[in-house]
């Protein structure tokens, strides 16, 4: 349980880094759908993904209470947008530790080691222990690359919702354009509680290369490299 009595016992204390850094954690969130909200908050664009960032101040076993960082707290703080995420990137997982499971796991009651080792595996979520704005979780540093290198494949990341994304191993039998309709209709109105919709937009993580990117993005990178082998 994370308790922040320097920022609980004064609230002044969220406009001083020194107290607030070490609680610092991150949100995504679909950065053309919250332009309104992103312009008052310092933010980082990757994709069509935005991540914002909030400091926490108290859990308990059941929910926690944070607030959002703002532009005018960034200009208190005296530091920039580069700072506040790298600074987040090591508070994150201590803040909201993530949560890696096979989804049969989560679903069905599967033991997480029997479902580890099942070849017929198919999604893995990553979300953290609250399960809660737990998409962030693909920005935690090394969790996409330890997860890509324990399954030995590339993974496709499809952004479910903002509380999880799903991880898919990469492999030649995938249907892409299969997967791309499941996100749509996953993120359908029937289905999605559209505040926590994310994208509908799906990723790809090179494990050679460390690069998270749009799948469309790697399949262009890619095909441009198989084309100018050819030309030598």
């Amino acid at each position: 349980m994370i308790h922040n009595d320097k920022v609980l016992e004064d609230v002044n204390a969220l406009l001083d880094y020194d107290s607030v850094k070490d609680f610092l954690f991150m949100n995504v969130i679909n950065a053309e759908t919250n332009k309104e909200e992103l312009s008052m908050e310092p933010h980082t664009v990757i994709g069509d993904l935005a991540i914002v960032y909030r400091v926490m101040i108290k859990t308990t076993d059941n929910q926690f209470c944070s607030a959002r960082v703002t532009n005018e707290m960034l200009y208190y703080y005296g530091i920039d947008v580069s700072q506040l995420h790298n600074d987040a990137l090591i508070s994150s997982p201590n803040m909201m530790k993530p949560e890696i499971i096979p989804l049969e796991t989560l679903l069905m009651g599967v033991p997480e080691q029997e479902a580890w080792q099942n070849e017929d595996r198919h999604f893995v979520v990553l979300t953290n222990e609250h399960r809660t704005d737990g998409a962030a979780t693909i920005f935690y540093s090394g969790v996409l690359n330890n997860l890509a290198e324990k399954l030995g494949h590339d993974l496709y990341i499809v952004p479910s919702s903002t509380d999880e994304c799903l991880a898919l191993c990469d492999s030649p039998t995938l249907n892409i354009d299969r997967l791309k309709e499941m996100l749509l209709l996953m993120n359908g109105p029937n289905f999605m509680d559209q505040d926590k919709k994310l994208s509908d937009i799906l990723y790809h993580y090179d494990k050679d290369n460390h690069v998270l990117e749009k799948s469309d993005d790697y399949e262009k990178r890619i095909n441009k490299q198989k084309y100018s082998q050819l030309l030598h």
